[in-house]
């Protein structure tokens, strides 16, 4: 829940519920000093009206292009994005020298950090890429679930959706259950705080769980089995 996120994911969270709200892909990140001290935070721009190229206003490469080199060793720096680099914002991580990034939650329809194992180049320069997962990672799937909902909506294909909800399921229909009552949109106009979301989305998630567990109760009483989950066993009567 919100209370145990850590200062800099919650500078991360922050920023891509601002995206959300602006309309903008809901990815937000962080730079922290040795320190764990926050010195830039910035988001995804994509949807806000004073963006003048749309296409690369992503959160990573917006906020490496306001550091100060003269100021700060980017080296000494983590970057905490929401979600995985995508291509471009990889390459430009990797060009702008930092050396250790933390992203909450896995791309699978573009996300690049395989890269730094693959390719010659990008494995030269040591990044260290830490992969939280976990509750983070559902939080952050949610929104872009739901941001990508918005697009099925007016039309297009849901191959992006198809790639989440095979790695997360339960973010994906989360933010299908979310979408039919418009409660993130309802939330964004509100202008709720991202703490609030956060610990709605994550209750929404554990009750679905909690369903699916309830449902395995239910067939297996049917089916005439007794499930003993204390001890991770099934027993047929």
């Amino acid at each position: 829940m919100w209370n145990e996120v850590t200062d800099a994911w919650k500078g991360a969270f922050r920023e891509a519920w601002i995206s959300f709200i602006s309309g903008s892909t809901p990815i937000g990140a962080v730079l922290c000093d040795r320190e764990g001290k926050i010195i830039l935070s910035d988001h995804n721009r994509n949807h806000e009206d004073q963006t003048i190229n749309k296409k690369i206003a992503h959160a990573e490469a917006n906020l490496l292009r306001s550091l100060d080199t003269s100021v700060y060793d980017p080296k000494s720096l983590t970057l905490y994005s929401t979600m995985e680099p995508c291509p471009m914002c990889m390459g430009t991580i990797v060009m702008a020298n930092i050396k250790t990034l933390r992203y909450a939650a896995a791309d699978t329809h573009c996300g690049m950090t395989h890269l730094v194992k693959i390719d010659p180049y990008y494995s030269s320069q040591n990044v260290s890429c830490v992969y939280e997962g976990k509750e983070l990672e559902q939080f952050q799937l949610t929104i872009q679930s739901y941001y990508e909902l918005r697009y099925i909506e007016q039309g297009a294909d849901g191959h992006v959706l198809g790639k989440f909800a095979e790695h997360c399921p339960s973010a994906v229909k989360t933010a299908e259950r979310l979408f039919k009552t418009k409660w993130l949109d309802k939330a964004a106009e509100a202008e709720k705080d991202v703490g609030e979301v956060y610990d709605h989305i994550i209750t929404e998630i554990k009750s679905l769980g909690n369903a699916v567990v309830s449902e395995a109760f239910r067939s297996a009483a049917e089916n005439g089995q007794i499930i003993e989950t204390n001890r991770h066993l099934t027993e047929k009567k």
